[in-house]
């Protein structure tokens, strides 16, 4: 019977470790449903490490990369300003950095499918259909970045819980994981999966 209750109590261990082990992120923060749409107001500057400088860090938008065009740079810092609205949970301002992104790329050969993902999230104010828009807009970016850096680096983060554990990615200046696809419901959810040089 002892022996019975003591390979419970291990198992129950094993299970709750796993369980925990994906993201490092506290149980108050695994309750939270994934992608949940919700609107911040005091909440924006309180890190869940209670850290209060939670998103605010500008380091974070400055990239050491050095473009070969000017033209990539530019549509490259409105996806750093959309990556950051999203990591807000900031609607409104991912659809204006959106916008601006599209008249950055108007007048260029841009891919069809970076116009299309700036497009759709210029035009929700749902942040979780900017937020899958926002993945396409990732995917279309990673071939405009490949070769267009001259000096300097950019890294692809990974977030494998993102989009009911499909997971997903995204491009910052930063080697700080600082998480588009949940906000701070997960801020810190993800890893360096790639360095763009």
């Amino acid at each position: 019977m002892k022996k019975q209750i003591k390979n419970v109590i291990m198992l129950a261990a094993v299970v709750g470790s796993l369980s925990l082990q994906s993201c490092r992120e506290t149980s108050e923060d695994k309750v939270a449903p994934p992608m949940q749409n919700e609107m911040h107001e005091e909440d924006m500057d309180h890190n869940m490490d209670g850290d209060d400088t939670m998103m605010d860090d500008q380091d974070m938008d400055t990239t050491s990369a050095k473009f070969k065009d000017d033209k990539t740079a530019e549509v490259y810092n409105h996806y750093i300003a959309i990556k950051s609205a999203l990591v807000k949970t900031d609607a409104p301002m991912a659809q204006g950095h959106a916008k601006m992104m599209i008249g950055s790329i108007e007048n260029t050969e841009a891919n069809a499918e970076l116009v299309r993902a700036a497009r759709d999230i210029s035009t929700s104010n749902d942040v979780n259909k900017q937020r899958e828009a926002f993945s396409q807009l990732t995917a279309t970016m990673e071939s405009l970045l490949n070769g267009a850096i001259e000096s300097g680096e950019i890294y692809k983060q990974y977030c494998p819980m993102a989009f009911e554990g499909k997971g997903d990615s995204w491009f910052s200046n930063s080697k700080e994981i600082r998480n588009p696809y949940y906000g701070d419901k997960m801020l810190k959810c993800g890893r360096i999966e790639a360095t763009i040089k």
